[in-house]
């Protein structure tokens, strides 16, 4: 029995993609009888002829096609047979999902194949592959801006450059959405919501007919665009100089710490990273004047890259410090409306590791012992200085900020402007706000590229990578139980009647006297030290006793740096030490410094910084009524307190 030649189907395998011009004859012209040797003159004549693909291919003496370039030839054949509207519809939507195209896609790959034949399916390369496509009015402007943020002693990166360029698009979408924002603004939006209201506009206008400044000056180029344009003009400002290591990228990160141990940091809130950086700036006190470059200290989540808590201050890096960095950490963000932020800092909460180097500050017993004991963290020290990358960082795009704000000093010597003392007019505290403001308006609302290396990993800003990452809501603590955590400790020994000296003062608790002679354990805030803890240690845990006041200093608030103060001048008059005597120094002081026209830069830098960071409130808002009983009782025992004796007093503090 014949068959007809149109149901003729035989399929190709990869064996036959070579095919010559007498094979593919035979394939489409032969019947299947004069495959076999035999005619019948019954079969019917085709009227349509077969449409051969091309002339050209006749031509070829063989073509090897590739499994798209089959299917496309299939979709082409299908579609260019004769059918009515609906059902050449319904072959085009299914052409275009089998390629993975658009309908109009294929409608141009017809037109195509009718126009150049088999050409067609040659995959096509652009003439211009691998050279960055320039308008010439952003490569320009940005060229322009990035030698004009590196003239002197300005110091501005690539992508510093690039995010010029966005602001300049984006202030030109602006000016022609100008109507459409106004109505925005008539309507009450406002802060955060008007800016997203703005952003979708801008983007429903770039996927449709796009901005009339786009025929004037050409469509913006995207970051990585500008960084190439401007790379060339980087590498010849620093031909000398090496190129630092990227650093890891990836979604998954393995950290090695000292002791031998590899963590995998899979979620949010597992492994934060804390360290400290003097800024590159001078600042000013209140009057004007000149104070110094202040320390800032950040701490990072190593899962998002996101910036959990800073602390900004001009006191040397410690453990204190470290703690009250850890303390912004972990306590939710509050900021006033004096800081002017459009997002929220939504990241608190206890990690369960905290990757430091070998630090004194970050090894003291304050932190080790007592801060990650009580928060239930484990201290973990990194077994290279190169592992700690991820927090060191951020330090360096933070120094791109700080290049743009009058008194940069420069990252060295060699880059460091001339006048930069003379140019100095930013405090500590709008330092604060402007550093706030960046990292919870910028930096935390963008992705890292570290964290965005796997194709497969969804497009997420830091802040939103942080919330995704989070296994357990995040632990909560009042600001209570922080100031108890974050105190310092110190060991004594209870006197007679209940009393306890610490710092050159004595100390009156409720209910010690029952322990004297025994060795206490005293729990402090350097910043407040009227008051202490009292704990004694039992079985390797310690058991709170009472609060303990320094005698006549119930009312009056004084840091352990004052006491100290005032103990020196006392040793250096030769008179003897008592509480009474520290606090009239101190009083004297204070009303000293008041009086003075200028200040020393130690006392304006104390003074800037107390200015920022007001004293604490006592842990115990309720302590009058304990302290008028506490005076009460001074009265009836009519103990005279004895002046100390110095060598005494240095023998028992290792003087």
């Amino acid at each position: 029995m014949s068959v007809h030649p149109t149901e003729l189907e035989i399929p190709l395998d990869d064996d036959d993609l070579l095919m010559t011009h007498e094979s593919y004859e035979e394939l489409i012209e032969e019947p299947l009888d004069e495959l076999s040797g035999e005619k019948d003159s019954r079969l019917p004549v085709e009227d349509k002829p077969v449409e051969f693909l091309d002339q050209r291919f006749v031509e070829d003496e063989e073509l090897r096609l590739s499994g798209e370039q089959r299917l496309k030839l299939e979709i082409i054949r299908s579609l260019r047979e004769p059918c009515d509207r609906l059902a050449y519809g319904k072959k085009l939507r299914e052409a275009a999902k089998k390629l993975g195209k658009s309908e109009r896609t294929v409608r141009r790959l017809i037109k195509d194949w009718e126009n150049a034949g088999l050409a067609v399916l040659e995959p096509q390369s652009r003439a211009d592959k691998g050279q960055p496509r320039k308008s010439a009015y952003w490569y320009n402007f940005s060229v322009k801006i990035y030698k004009a943020g590196n003239r002197g002693g300005d110091r501005m990166t690539r992508t510093q450059a690039a995010e010029a360029v966005k602001v300049q698009a984006y202030e030109l979408a602006k000016k022609e959405l100008k109507p459409e924002i106004t109505a925005l603004e008539a309507q009450g939006l406002e802060g955060e919501v008007l800016d997203q209201s703005v952003g979708k506009l801008i983007a429903t206008r770039e996927k449709g007919e796009g901005f009339r400044y786009w025929e004037k000056y050409g469509k913006p180029p995207s970051t990585r665009t500008v960084e190439r344009w401007l790379k060339p003009i980087e590498e010849r400002r620093h031909q000398a100089k090496s190129s630092r290591s990227p650093g890891w990228h990836g979604s998954e990160l393995v950290l090695n710490t000292r002791d031998g141990q590899q963590i995998v940091v899979k979620s949010s809130n597992q492994v934060w990273q804390t360290d400290h950086t003097k800024a590159d700036i001078l600042l000013v006190d209140e009057d004007g004047e000149e104070i110094g470059r202040p320390y800032l200290t950040t701490v990072i989540d190593c899962y998002s890259r996101c910036i959990v808590g800073i602390r900004l201050g001009l006191a040397a890096p410690s453990s204190q410090v470290v703690a009250l960095a850890l303390r912004n950490g972990i306590l939710p963000k509050r900021y006033g409306p004096e800081y002017e932020l459009r997002c929220k800092w939504h990241c608190y909460g206890v990690p369960k590791y905290l990757f430091t180097d070998g630090g004194k500050d970050f090894r003291s017993k304050h932190l080790v012992e007592w801060i990650a004991d009580q928060l239930d963290f484990e201290p973990i020290l990194r077994q290279k200085p190169s592992d700690g990358g991820i927090v060191e960082r951020p330090f360096r795009t933070l120094s791109g900020l700080l290049s743009q704000i009058p008194g940069y000093t420069g990252s060295n010597v060699q880059d460091r402007p001339e006048g930069a003392e003379a140019k100095a007019c930013i405090s500590l505290l709008e330092l604060e706000r402007l550093i706030v403001g960046y990292i919870v308006d910028h930096y935390n609302q963008k992705p890292d590229a570290r964290s965005q290396a796997n194709p497969l990993t969804p497009t997420q800003s830091r802040m939103q990578r942080w919330e995704k990452g989070l296994r357990t809501t995040p632990t909560l603590l009042q600001e209570r139980e922080l100031d108890i955590c974050l105190m310092k400790a110190t060991e004594r020994v209870v006197y007679d009647n209940g009393y306890l000296n610490f710092a050159n003062l004595r100390y009156k608790g409720e209910n010690l006297g029952a322990f004297a002679g025994q060795s206490i354990l005293l729990r402090y805030d350097p910043r407040d030290i009227t008051m202490v803890l009292v704990y004694s240690r039992q079985n390797n845990l310690e058991k709170f006793l009472a609060r303990a006041y320094a005698v006549g200093l119930e009312a009056e608030r004084l840091s352990l740096e004052e006491v100290k103060h005032a103990r020196k001048k006392a040793e250096k008059s030769g008179k003897g030490i008592n509480n009474i005597s520290i606090l009239e120094e101190v009083i004297r002081r204070r009303n000293f410094l008041k009086q003075k026209t200028k200040k020393s830069k130690a006392e304006r830098r104390k003074a800037e910084q107390e200015r920022v960071e007001p004293k604490p409130q006592r842990l115990e808002e309720e302590k009058v009524e304990r302290v008028e009983r506490l005076s009460t009782q001074l009265e009836v025992e009519t103990e005279v307190i004895e002046r100390v004796d110095l060598r005494s007093l240095r023998e028992e503090l290792g003087l």
